[in-house]
């Protein structure tokens, strides 16, 4: 029988899942890092989606060391950060690659340039989910070959999470079904 190589599959030993979540949870890591690797001052105001938001500079901070992986990429990069200013939930994220930086020891090397922009949607409150994330980057791939990208993915149609219990067949009261 052949398995599905997806990390949601339902076949998933709970070894196996216990393994996913840890390298999630790994590779998430870094984002707790952002408060120490960068100053934050607000320079203006906006609105986006309709709600007021703060709009932050984010500069790297020369003394930050980062203590994962990605977090290294910290010091490279500067950009602008929306806030929303009623939930404080990140809306935008506009950033650029201001000097190289390496990914997968020497495979790739990020160049100067390089630009991520990214959007959350507001689905409930205080809960924000990713909207657009759009890359364009030029990499030099074993110091040899150009690699340009210029990638988007958007998400859409979220719908709000069912309160039944996954446990029961049962509609929730009130439901037409019976």
């Amino acid at each position: 029988m052949a398995r599905l190589s997806s990390n949601w599959s339902k076949t998933e030993t709970p070894a196996e899942r216990a393994d996913r979540l840890s390298k999630e949870k790994e590779n998430r890591a870094f984002l707790r890092e952002v408060p120490d690797a960068f100053d934050f001052k607000v320079v203006a105001e906006d609105e986006v989606n309709g709600r007021p938001a703060y709009v932050l500079s984010c500069t790297p901070r020369p003394a930050f060391h980062s203590r994962t992986k990605f977090g290294r990429m910290f010091s490279k990069v500067r950009g602008k950060v929306w806030v929303d200013k009623q939930d404080l939930g990140w809306v935008k994220v506009d950033a650029q690659v201001i000097e190289p930086f390496s990914m997968g020891l020497f495979i790739a090397r990020v160049l100067p340039g390089s630009h991520i922009y990214m959007e959350q949607t507001r689905v409930a409150d205080g809960i924000w989910l990713p909207k657009k994330i759009q890359i364009k980057a030029e990499a030099k791939i074993l110091f040899v070959k150009n690699y340009d990208t210029d990638e988007v993915v958007t998400y859409w149609d979220y719908l709000p999470a069912q309160a039944t219990s996954m446990a029961s067949n049962r509609p929730p009261s009130g439901s037409p079904l019976k």
